[in-house]
């Protein structure tokens, strides 16, 4: 949004992220939070994201509030509310620090006094999760203090975002104090939850037992166990001696709210919008990609997964919304590929028209997960997504044997799997990552039989002479709450798991296969605490947040388990408390959360894993007759039968989909130069290409069917190269459409020019110089002029000297020339052909030019000129992060006439005119590019 809006709004939103811009921007969550929000009037949304840690540094040192708008560079205090989006449990170690270094107090009741204190409000995947913020503190000086949020919203935010964000609007225009506002939303808010109303009542048990010895009783307090298993009984794990108070009731403090807190959800996917407006976030591999939800929740009932428990029931958006949706998404961000988001897609009951509609329209589409059974029985999916171009394909086969499979749920057989290989092998995939869960049960039954799979699949690459890489990712399994693995003993924590990761590695490689692990075990350790955890550990969230200083960046360190084992005896807890088997009748910190699914059920489905056992999932597919197994999450009979009744769609005939192929090798090129400011020289030379697609489709919203793709842009450096391209100045990108029937008359020269104007009001930072329709290739660029603009601390002799380095390195003789205030490096005619700078020219910064620096640099390089290493010969090892201190300008772009073709001389200098003009600054007419540098921009300069 335009920042200047901020002071207008009646209502200022801050959407606050746990994780930094460069981990979460592409994440569809906040955005889709924003797109929620700014359907209502009079609310103004911004981000804030975790900064890096160097910036994290230099913002504390200088009291710099942490969490900043990053459009208004407005603190978090300057809005109304402050909306988190947590997406996963690690995250929540950030929170304390965040709000205490963003000048917000960190308790509930100290921030409801304080008029200028926004709200804080929580949301997001992991909400459910997050007992461990909701807690009192009364030691670390902090007093009798309580509660890291203000509310919770639990479950899905379409509509309970819009019916919050209108209640506060209302109350806030009635002068009602916060407390009152959130009194209000009780029962008129979907899925919202205020911790404090509930008071969480503990008495003291004891505890000293094995997983064969559980059962006993001891006083009062029944020590729960599981149904006697002889497979697990065999395998005992010890919890250490504890004596300490359990969570033995929930009790509501007030009558008007509810209990339990049923979560949102929204039963009919058509009536919201998928993600569509969003901002274009500068992450360079995300640009022109978008997700698009085709289903939430999941119909099976995997017991180690949380989106098969939390997001019950299955539902689906259908064909005709989705495509508005595309068309919207398209126009709005840019699009030239689509992700079809779902937890898994290949269950759209109306997958294959989907396919076909969709890759008429787009350039790619994504689709990322699936399931192998459902493969093993489709073999004609397998063949569109080779001609849609989709080579990498994921699934979860978790479990190493069919045993260990079944005890989590996954209704997969050893032979699905092979068969679904066995198509994709086939059709010539280029990678296949396989996921697996070490669950701690492995026994060597289970390794022989993974054993003899991966031969197995390794023999069949070969058979089919595959050359597919092949990945298998193990993952320590994680027992979520929600789920029926919340009873089980945790262990996966609880023990080392090395040698199962080792023996898994050992079979993979063996046979040719690669190998990850993709969690460590501190990391298992402290999630599973955290996600287990109750309000007694928001002390030591806090502790180690504030006091102890950490903050999570993608990894725990290795001593995190024992300075977490410290707060937790000095709270007089333990690991064993949290991390034991629990019993049908326990009372877990989530309770007063519902999230559809009975407990009772859990509990079924947990005695059926602990025995081995699973029943197939409810969704209706080919040669199966599904049944409702009662999990009490469909609210009607209706919701049921379309679920158990489920049809998938009959394919097409593949000729449509190589008819759509072949029909997008027809294309148009729509050539734009732009001219881009200074500000956005460290944006991504792509997002300037993707901005100018959204506001071309924006301003003409009949070409959005027709756009394919940002087909093509000039880079300011060597694309082989990992460097960084921080030039502003002179691009020019390539736009691609379909070419159709009205795509003529929708853009040709004349249409573009009388709509510039429109379409530019679209654009920040850049401006649109020129449309030019070009049928042709990308431009064959050879050299470039820039103008590079200096920091105010380099001399001319330090400028001159690096130069002659610079030039030296790189084996460019030239000759040194001073006249006047100009310093010239005359490159040796000889040597212009194999040289990486062709000219160069110093100058003094005329004081009528906007520019700091005392010197600029003119100079014509070749197209390999690599400016990292360039700016590293001026700034050495010591100052290399202030390389993106310098400003170069691109100012013009230039090819080569063939070497044979020497017809025309340069009337200045009587060399042959060997250089042709690309865009942005043209020749003097009969000048070569040389002699009209000379001649044209340093008059233009001075």
């Amino acid at each position: 949004m335009d920042a200047a809006l901020f002071t207008q709004a009646e209502l200022r939103f801050l959407v606050c992220r746990l994780s930094t811009y460069r981990d979460v921007s592409v994440s569809i969550s906040h955005s889709l939070i924003a797109q929620i929000a700014q359907e209502v009037k009079g609310v103004f949304v911004d981000f804030a994201f975790l900064p890096p840690p160097k910036d994290m540094e230099i913002m504390n040192d200088s009291k710099i509030p942490l969490w900043l708008g990053i459009t208004t560079k407005e603190p978090a205090c300057a809005f109304d509310i402050l909306g988190i989006s947590n997406s996963f449990v690690l995250e929540l170690l950030n929170l304390p620090g965040l709000l205490h270094f963003s000048g917000i107090p960190i308790f509930k009741n100290k921030r409801m006094i304080r008029p200028d204190i926004p709200l804080i409000i929580l949301g997001g995947a992991n909400a459910a999760v997050t007992s461990v913020l909701h807690g009192p503190i009364k030691d670390q000086g902090f007093e009798n203090n309580y509660g890291l949020v203000d509310a919770v919203i639990i479950g899905e935010g379409e509509h309970a975002i819009k019916q919050f964000l209108e209640i506060v609007k209302e109350g806030k225009s009635l002068g009602l104090s916060k407390a009152e506002i959130l009194n209000s939303c009780h029962g008129k808010v979907d899925g919202f939850y205020e911790p404090d109303k509930y008071e969480h009542q503990y008495t003291m048990i004891v505890q000293n037992y094995s997983e064969q010895e559980l059962g006993e009783k001891t006083g009062s307090e029944q020590v729960e166990k599981p149904s006697p298993s002889s497979s697990l009984c065999e395998k005992e794990t010890k919890i250490p001696l504890s004596n300490e108070k359990g969570l033995v009731g929930i009790v509501p403090r007030e009558p008007y709210v509810s209990y339990p807190v049923k979560g949102a959800i929204v039963y009919n996917l058509d009536q919201t919008k998928t993600m569509e407006s969003c901002p274009l976030w500068y992450d360079p591999e995300s640009l022109g990609t978008g997700s698009l939800q085709i289903s939430n929740g999941c119909p099976c009932f995997c017991a180690f997964c949380a989106e098969s428990w939390e997001r019950k029931p299955y539902r689906e958006r259908s064909l005709p919304k989705l495509l508005e949706g595309l068309r919207s998404a398209k126009a709005h961000q840019g699009l030239d590929t689509v992700n079809l988001l779902s937890f898994n897609f290949n269950t759209h009951e109306e997958l294959y028209p989907m396919v076909l509609s969709f890759y008429e329209e787009t350039a790619n589409i994504s689709l990322k997960s699936q399931r192998f059974d459902l493969l093993s029985t489709d073999r004609f999916l397998v063949e569109v997504l080779q001609i849609i171009g989709k080579t990498t394909v994921s699934c979860g086969m978790e479990g190493i044997s069919e045993r260990l499979r079944r005890y989590l749920h996954k209704n997969l057989t050893e032979e699905q799997v092979y068969k679904a290989c066995e198509f994709l092998f086939e059709r010539g995939i280029r990678e296949l990552k396989i996921f697996l869960i070490s669950t701690g049960l492995e026994q060597e039954e289970d390794f022989l039989e993974f054993e003899k799979f991966v031969k197995r699949l390794a023999d069949l690459k070969s058979m089919c002479r595959s050359n597919v890489r092949s990945i298998f990712s193990l993952t320590p399994l994680y027992y979520s709450p929600h789920t029926p693995l919340e009873f089980h003993t945790c262990i996966t924590v609880l023990e080392d798991t090395k040698k199962i990761r080792k023996k898994v590695e050992h079979i993979c490689k063996l046979h040719g296969m690669e190998f990850r692990e993709s969690a460590s075990h501190e990391e298992s350790w402290l999630t599973q605490l955290l996600a287990m955890g109750d309000r007694r550990l928001t002390p030591a969230l806090v502790r180690s947040s504030i006091t102890d200083g950490f903050t999570y960046y993608n990894n725990i360190p290795n001593q995190i388990i024992k300075t977490w084992r410290t707060y937790l005896t000095e709270l007089g807890l333990s690991e064993g408390h949290y991390f034991r088997a629990k019993g049908k009748d326990h009372i877990f910190p989530w309770d007063d959360i519902d999230l559809g699914v009975s407990k009772k059920f859990l509990w079924e489905e947990y005695e059926r894993s602990i025995h081995f056992r699973e029943r197939d999932y409810c969704l209706g597919r080919p040669q199966v007759e599904a049944q409702c197994l009662g999990c009490g999450a469909c609210p009607t009979g209706a919701q049921i039968k379309k679920i158990t009744r489920h049809k998938a769609s009959q394919p097409f005939l593949l000729e449509e989909l190589h008819r759509i192929s072949e029909s997008k090798r027809n294309r148009i090129i729509v050539r734009l130069i732009a001219e881009i400011e200074p500000s956005m020289r460290l944006v991504p030379k792509r997002f300037i290409g993707i901005a100018v697609a959204r506001a071309l489709m924006l301003t003409i919203p009949d070409v959005v069917p027709y756009y394919h793709s940002l087909s093509g842009h000039l880079r300011d450096f060597d694309g082989d190269k990992a460097t960084t391209d921080f030039t502003y100045g002179i691009n020019v990108y390539d736009l691609a459409f379909l070419s159709k029937e009205r795509i003529g008359e929708l853009l040709n020269y004349e249409s573009l020019s009388q709509k510039l104007a429109d379409i530019q009001q679209h654009c920040r930072g850049f401006r649109i110089k020129e449309f030019v329709l070009n049928r042709g290739n990308i431009l064959d660029v050879k050299y470039i002029l820039y103008r590079v603009h200096w920091n105010t601390d380099f001399t001319r002799s330090f400028i001159e000297q690096k130069m002659g380095e610079y030039l030296h390195a790189h084996y460019v003789k030239h000759t040194l020339l001073k006249r006047k205030d100009r310093t010239i490096f005359k490159v040796n005619a000889k040597n212009k052909k194999n040289a990486v700078v062709l000219y160069t020219e110093i100058n003094t910064t005329s004081p009528l030019e906007k520019s700091d620096a005392e010197f600029s640099v003119f100079m014509i390089v070749a197209k390999r000129f690599d400016i990292q290493t360039f700016l590293e010969t001026f700034y050495g090892f010591g100052r290399r992060r202030e390389l993106i201190r310098t400003k170069i300008e691109a100012l013009g772009y230039y090819g080569k006439y063939p070497d044979l073709q020497k017809s025309i001389r340069c009337i200045s200098c009587g060399d042959y005119i060997q250089e042709t003009f690309l865009a942005g600054q043209p020749f003097i007419e009969h000048h070569c590019l040389m002699c009209s540098i000379k001649s044209e921009y340093i008059s233009q300069y001075q």
